[in-house]
């Protein structure tokens, strides 16, 4: 038998396990045997899936996209532009 411990998989097949021991024709033992898993590794990963799935369907927070908005990049970029010039501006006449 193959050692369990230390093996890493990533969050696919987690899911894939996970649903897989949802199904009414499945039992968890059947999984873990299929896929030579500890029960621990497959309950841990159960109680994560029940305790984060709600947060498929909230609605993310916003963050800045520039693909999304290149007006407000142009508008940016413009005053940086103004605020450059008055800088090499003050700068000429402070040396």
């Amino acid at each position: 038998m193959s050692s369990k411990r230390g093996r890493r998989y990533d969050s696919k097949f987690k899911l894939q396990v996970v649903l897989e021991t949802l199904n009414k024709n499945t039992t968890t033992t059947s999984v873990k045997e299929k896929y030579d898993l500890s029960n621990k590794a497959i309950t841990s990963w159960r109680k994560k899936f029940f305790k984060y799935a709600h947060t498929t369907f909230e609605k993310k927070s916003k963050a800045f996209n520039p693909s999304e908005s290149p007006e407000e990049l142009k508008k940016i970029i413009g005053e940086l532009t103004v605020q450059n010039e008055l800088l090499k501006k003050v700068s000429a006449f402070t040396n």
